[in-house]
């Protein structure tokens, strides 16, 4: 992961994030972070893969820090599937 502007953050946010259809649309950006605290880091990682088209962005706080990157479809199902959750 490599650190970016926002500006640069922003662009691959709205370029890559799908669009409005998918949340990552302008009103989405202004929502949640047009208004960042000061000092804040933006971290990118470009799509590994062309299948790598799910968008994340982790927010950390204490780091002072937002993450983006993107991940598989399947490797998005796998992290969101807990051991036992179909027993």
């Amino acid at each position: 992961m490599r650190e970016a502007t926002k500006e640069q953050f922003k662009d691959m946010y709205l370029r890559l994030g799908g669009g409005e259809y998918r949340g990552y649309g302008m009103a989405q950006w202004n929502a949640q972070f047009a208004n960042d605290k000061p000092g804040m880091k933006y971290l990118v990682e470009e799509p590994a893969t062309p299948r790598h088209t799910e968008m994340m962005i982790v927010t950390d706080n204490e780091a002072k820090e937002h993450r983006l990157f993107f991940m598989t479809e399947q490797g998005l199902d796998d992290h969101f599937d807990f051991p036992g959750k179909d027993s």
